[in-house]
């Protein structure tokens, strides 16, 4: 059972096209850290010395308070339902933020 979390694999502006952006999956297992850089970057630092995964860059230092505290309540509703799940995102909005199971099923 794990919760994956998208992060960004470089920093990117908020006119970049979608298409363009790169991203990555964290394990929450190998979080010791979720932060804020004090402007509009929320981050995830990790197990290994150094290692930092940047989750999210929002309009205002804002929303970026509000991006982290709900990647946390997804990370907490997907430990307490259990299972394997994905959170993503698309790296500006609080909006964006869903879970997902994984692997997806189908009944049929």
């Amino acid at each position: 059972m794990s919760i994956m979390i998208q992060v960004l694999e470089q920093a990117y502006s908020a006119h970049t096209p979608w298409e363009q952006v790169k991203y990555a999956f964290v394990d929450s297992e190998h979080i010791t850290t979720m932060r804020l850089d004090g402007q509009c970057g929320v981050w995830l630092d990790g197990t290994k010395h150094g290692e930092s995964h940047r989750l999210a860059a929002t309009a205002t230092a804002e929303q970026a308070v509000f991006f982290l505290l709900t990647v946390f309540d997804r990370i907490a509703e997907c430990r307490q339902h259990g299972g394997s799940w994905i959170v993503g995102h698309d790296g500006r909005t609080i909006e964006s933020i869903h879970a997902t199971r994984f692997p997806l099923t189908t009944d049929g």
